[in-house]
């Protein structure tokens, strides 16, 4: 297994989260809300609020990493 200096985690964390945020956008344009009694929407819904938490924890692990290396 490959050992990774920061500025490495930090390229490979911006790249994720580019990615990350294109599909959040994606799923957001495409998400009218949820519907009750819709198990698809509210599966649709949680999915959703997992991938904000996915994209959130993403920028704080980015934010720790920029301020280890300055």
């Amino acid at each position: 297994m490959k050992i990774l200096s920061d500025k490495e985690k930090l390229a490979a964390l911006l790249k994720k989260l580019e990615v990350a945020e294109e599909k959040l956008r994606l799923r957001l344009r495409n998400f009218r809300g949820v519907s009750h009694e819709s198990a698809s929407g509210e599966l649709a819904y949680s999915e959703l609020k997992v991938f904000e938490d996915y994209v959130r924890g993403l920028k704080e692990e980015i934010k720790v990493l920029q301020g280890k290396i300055s």
